[in-house]
């Protein structure tokens, strides 16, 4: 494991070691634990960023949304469908099928 040297203000410093001794750890096992979050959450927004630059790029080229209205048309009748039970579900109109029946037809 290597070691890191960083310089803390008087406050951080301070909270720091009132936070490892609260939680009965050592103050690099704290540092060491917010270092690992930050780089993680980095590494997510820079993932989401990239995610989002490609939405973009792709919603602005015509062949690909006009693939994914297709797509979405084709699976309209479906969606509806389970919309459809769902809300009979809710409302106890579905109604049950006896045991051994087959719940497909």
């Amino acid at each position: 494991m290597s070691m890191l040297n960083i310089r803390l203000t008087d406050q951080i410093e301070q909270q720091l070691s009132e936070e490892a001794r609260r939680e009965n750890r050592t103050r690099s096992e704290i540092a060491r634990d917010a270092l690992t979050w930050y780089l993680t959450e980095i590494e997510k927004k820079r993932f989401m960023d990239q995610l989002l630059e490609e939405a973009r790029e792709a919603y602005a080229n015509e062949k690909i949304r006009q693939e994914a209205r297709e797509i979405a048309e084709e699976f309209l009748p479906l969606e509806s469908e389970v919309l459809d039970i769902a809300e009979d579900l809710k409302s106890g109109k579905l109604q049950h099928e006896a045991p051994g029946e087959k719940w497909w037809k």
